[in-house]
């Protein structure tokens, strides 16, 4: 049994005996010294100053870690927070016991400073078994009282079956969500990190606050194209040089920073990702082997519907159970989102047809150079991404990747699902539409053509809607009631 003491916990929490050493952080160290820094829009989206647990998940290796220390970084200098009140701990390597000894420890301590807020970061703590019955065990004696508490973690499933056993003992305000999640950023963070300046462009034409983005969207379904939008456009070459590059390193910084320093992303920085992904399958019992058989599968139906049961015919996977149970691991470790088709007669989500897409650039290459056996993962994904068919079908995939963060930002719950908001429709004769928004009973449609031209014709999936907007590769206009934007512009509104 590991009997925990203050001294060690100050190893975790160098800031105590300097606040200045939070610069010696390793998060933190690392930050400095890269070129692009990304600064999350959630580092302003957590209320500090209240009684509170909040849950931040994500992907690994996306920045979650970097996050806190950025946050206690503002804590300590920015709003003077007396260092002693700033604990962070990272979980991985510890078990049930030694997390209530490890909290036990600290707030005995900090006893004599009951009147004073504490600021309490628990990372990782997923890793855990049964954390939140720990967690609330504390706040179930009034030891919380005064704390902000942040805990991480990057299994979607763990978090969200623990935090249900907390209901109505998280505090927060009345209609805030305190399940926040860290994804790798959206193309317009990626097109504002590496063109700082473009920032006040996008402020100045109504493309930073998600209200006037949600306006410009809804004229579009009636049909009418925003002057900003027109303004915009004037910038279309560059954001599609950008847009290449966002095809290739997705939004994650790491990614981003060799990919704009060197020209490449070496092997090694894939395989972190890869062996993150792994790990993890591994501790919740899934087979590499089928995992990769799956992923394999998974590439090959890209942008169609597909069931599990097609799966048990090209795998070695027999079991449609088993097959949905490994595809639910790839929802719950924030690889990839799943999209049903619906009906927008009676509004029923039907699923036994579903399309699997993967939500970031990056991962999607990662993944299929390894399912694939490709040797040179960097070679890969440029190969990819010359070849248009698979281009298209990425190009999709990030369309809907942002339509789901858009659909979250029309209604931000923490029982929110990508699922239930986003789908796609096909007519009685079998006419498709790629993405459905379901928003207040309503229904507006997305079609994505990523291609030279476009004819009269790509309009007729949206016959159904008599309305619909058409992302295109280049061409920004209208015709009858539907409106074409081009996918660079497009992606800055969502």
């Amino acid at each position: 049994m590991t009997i925990f003491d203050i001294s060690q916990l100050s190893e975790q929490n160098p800031w105590w005996v300097d606040k200045n050493d939070i610069f010696k952080q390793f998060k933190i160290a690392t930050l400095s010294k890269l070129t692009y820094q990304w600064n999350p829009r959630l580092r302003y989206r957590l209320n500090l100053d209240q009684d509170v647990i909040y849950t931040v998940r994500g992907p690994r290796q996306v920045g979650k870690t970097t996050l806190i220390m950025t946050i206690i970084k503002d804590l300590l200098l920015g709003k003077k927070i007396k260092p002693e009140n700033i604990f962070y701990w990272s979980f991985e390597n510890n078990n049930p016991e030694e997390l209530s000894r490890i909290l036990q420890t600290y707030l005995d301590w900090r006893l004599s400073a009951k009147e004073e807020r504490k600021y309490l970061f628990l990372d990782e703590v997923c890793a855990i078994k049964d954390w939140a019955r720990h967690v609330i065990s504390f706040a179930n004696k009034g030891s919380f009282v005064n704390c902000t508490i942040v805990v991480t973690g990057s299994h979607a499933m763990d978090m969200k079956h623990e935090t249900e056993l907390m209901p109505g003992r998280r505090g927060g305000g009345a209609n805030e969500p305190l399940d926040k999640i860290l994804p790798p950023m959206k193309f317009s963070e990626f097109v504002t990190l590496l063109w700082p300046e473009f920032n006040k462009i996008l402020f100045d034409l109504g493309f930073v606050r998600s209200y006037d983005k949600q306006n410009k969207m809804i004229k579009l379904f009636k049909g009418e194209i925003d002057q900003t939008i027109l303004q915009l456009s004037l910038y279309k070459k560059r954001l599609d040089i950008l847009l290449e590059s966002y095809l290739l390193t997705g939004g994650i910084p790491a990614t981003i920073n060799e990919f704009m320093k060197r020209g490449e992303i070496p092997t090694n920085l894939f395989n972190v990702y890869l062996r993150a992904i792994i790990g993890d399958l591994h501790r919740y019992g899934y087979k590499e082997a089928s995992f990769k058989q799956i992923t394999r599968e998974i590439f090959q139906t890209l942008s169609n519907p597909t069931s599990w049961n097609n799966f048990t015919k090209t795998t070695e996977v027999k079991s449609h159970s088993t097959v949905q149970d490994y595809i639910t691991a790839f929802e719950e470790l924030y690889i990839a989102n799943l999209c049903y088709r619906c009906s927008i007669h009676d509004g029923r989500i039907h699923t036994f047809f579903k399309k699997i897409y993967f939500q970031d650039p990056f991962i999607f290459h990662a993944l299929q150079g390894w399912a694939n056996g490709k040797s040179n993962y960097f070679e890969n994904a440029k190969s990819n991404v010359l070849n248009l068919e698979i281009k298209s079908k990425l190009i999709e995939a990030i369309v809907h990747n942002h339509l789901c963060r858009f659909a979250y930002g029309l209604n931000p719950r923490d029982l929110f699902d990508p699922k239930d908001n986003i789908c796609y429709y096909q007519d009685s004769s079998k006419k498709e539409v790629d993405f459905v928004l379901k928003f207040n009973d309503l229904y507006y449609p997305f079609e994505v053509k990523y291609q030279a031209t476009i004819s009269n014709s790509d309009f007729f999936a949206f016959k159904s809607f008599n309305k619909g907007v058409l992302i295109t590769k280049d061409e920004l206009g209208k015709y009858r009631n539907y409106v074409k934007i081009s996918v660079s512009i497009f992606l800055l509104l969502v």
